[in-house]
């Protein structure tokens, strides 16, 4: 057969009429080929799903969402969350101790912190989140204003509070305990971020205060202000005790005092507090008198508690007879009897000043003795784990002693004590820079140290040895006094000064920030 004949009878076969076969046959083709089609498209579409589900469930399209603008800057679900969860923990911690009605069982947007029902716990975290972050703004902004950035000390300090973190959590890693702490969307890069933040705002405010410049003036105007607070006060008092005791029914059980009796207490106690007055009175020399007659008008457990002259600073005092005291038609020799709620105090003026002691400026060198002792099982007072043995502390001791002989027999100056601090000492706050403390305010050290140190007869270049007894610092410490500094009194009121004026500034700087919510708000909590 020809070619030109194969070719006409092949399309003379395809013009034919299909069987009915042929078309069955045909139909199951079609049918097989689209289900095919379709269950490849469902495939592709469950698995996008499970992509979705994963991604969403990692958190990473919630905390990639804006939640707050503030000031230009944007922040996200994670950055929120950081305080967010910072005044969670911070009211968990009240509620352990009743102070809050805070129960972290319940989910914080179903229970108020009122009984009127006018703010949820989760409204209130995140007004206080808010808040954070706009002094967070506003001062980030002001710090890329003037060209500050995070000091590398700042970073170190970064670095140290993550590796601190991630060594101490008792999680697998680092992640599960910052989901655990700061929610599901927190990472630690975004944790990270909000660290980093957090030490710049810090530092800049501090650089801001640091620069600030407190003159004699404004300190002496702030004196005269405040003299009520800043004056020290040298007074003697004693409680008349007013309380009517409790009394034990034939069951055993605790009768509470009646009103009436309770009335007779305090009466017989103003009886006995106004016949010491007057006794008071009656004396040439009241504080004299004072001391001598204390003790037939107290108990005995209180004959040592009342029978010293009292020296406070006012800021200190009990507001009970505080204003009292402070009164400036107040003269020595002044007594008074004033009611509290157990009883009445018997109060003697003796004087009233300006506390003109300097500050002081010292180095010194911590040597820790070391914790060599297991517990004792059978002993439950105390736990010996903690407390080092007395071999461990006469170790010490000999080290402390070998460092001064070392420090004696070489040039004798504060810069040598100083490099003898940075190697030896074990007290992270100072061993960076020489040991060296300076403007020591009275009462900031602990007794031992604070004594030496604001001894009387104390000069530049004195060195002694002092034991530290408080917990987790038992040892003994070396120490150089270089020199008086500025007056006490005025260190802390510039203190004050400079404190005062920052948060002024801060909220000058906060005063008309615009916040505006996002989208991520609804993830944070």
């Amino acid at each position: 057969m020809s070619a030109s004949r194969e070719k006409k009878q092949r399309r003379g076969d395809t013009e034919r009429p299909l069987t009915q076969k042929e078309r069955a046959e045909l139909k199951e083709q079609k049918a097989a080929k689209q289900k095919t089609v379709l269950y490849a498209a469902i495939g592709v579409i469950v698995a996008i799903l499970v992509v979705v589900l994963l991604v969403w469930d990692s958190g990473i399209f919630q905390r990639s969402q804006t939640a707050l603008t503030i000031a230009g800057r944007e922040y996200n679900v994670s950055d929120v969350e950081y305080y967010y969860r910072a005044a969670l923990n911070q009211e968990y911690a009240m509620s352990m101790y009743g102070m809050s009605s805070f129960d972290s069982s319940v989910d914080p947007a179903e229970q108020y912190r009122d009984e009127a029902q006018t703010q949820t716990y989760h409204d209130y975290f995140l007004e206080q989140a808010t808040t954070q972050l706009k002094t967070a703004a506003a001062l980030e902004n002001a710090a890329a204003e003037e060209g500050y950035t995070l000091s590398d000390e700042g970073k170190a300090a970064v670095d140290e509070q993550m590796n601190s973190v991630a060594s101490q959590t008792n999680f697998s890693n680092l992640d599960g305990y910052l989901r655990a702490v700061y929610g599901k969307n927190m990472t630690k890069s975004a944790y990270r971020t909000c660290l980093e933040r957090a030490q710049l705002i810090q530092e800049y405010e501090q650089h801001y205060s640091d620069n600030l410049n407190i003159t004699d003036e404004d300190l002496n105007t702030y004196y005269t202000e405040n003299k009520d607070s800043l004056d020290t006060y040298e007074y003697y008092y004693a409680l008349i005790d007013g309380t009517a005791e409790s009394t034990t029914d034939a069951e055993g059980n605790t009768v509470e005092p009646t009103d009436e009796e309770t009335e007779a207490a305090m009466a017989a106690a103003k009886e006995k507090a106004d016949e010491f007055a007057a006794a008071l009175n009656a004396a040439d020399n009241k504080g004299s008198a004072f001391l001598a007659q204390v003790a037939g008008y107290v108990d005995t457990d209180d004959q040592s508690t009342y029978g010293t002259l009292n020296t406070t600073k006012g800021s200190s005092l009990s507001s009970t007879y505080g204003d009292w005291l402070k009164d400036s038609t107040r003269k020595s020799g002044d007594v008074t009897v004033i009611e509290a709620s157990n009883g009445y105090y018997v109060v003697v003026f003796q004087d009233r000043y300006l506390d003109e002691t300097a500050s002081v400026d010292i180095r010194h060198i911590l040597i820790t003795a070391e914790l060599d002792q297991e517990d004792d099982v059978t002993t439950s007072d105390v736990d010996e784990s903690t407390v080092p043995s007395q071999a461990s502390l006469d170790a010490a001791k000999a080290k402390a002693e070998e460092l001064l002989a070392q420090w004696e027999a070489g040039d004798k100056t504060a810069e040598s004590f100083g490099e003898l601090a940075s190697a030896n000492s074990a007290d992270t706050g100072s061993n960076t820079n020489g040991g060296l403390y300076e403007q020591v305010l009275p009462g900031t050290m602990f007794d031992a140290f604070n004594d030496w140190i604001f001894d009387e007869s104390r000069q530049p270049g004195d060195t002694g040895l002092v034991e530290n007894t408080q917990s987790g610092q038992q040892g003994w410490h070396v120490i150089y006094f270089q020199g008086k500094d500025e007056l006490a009194w005025k260190v802390e009121t510039t203190s004050t000064l400079k404190s005062n004026r920052t948060n002024e500034w801060i909220e000058g700087l906060t005063a008309d920030l615009e916040v505006t919510q996002g989208s991520g708000l609804s993830y944070v909590g």
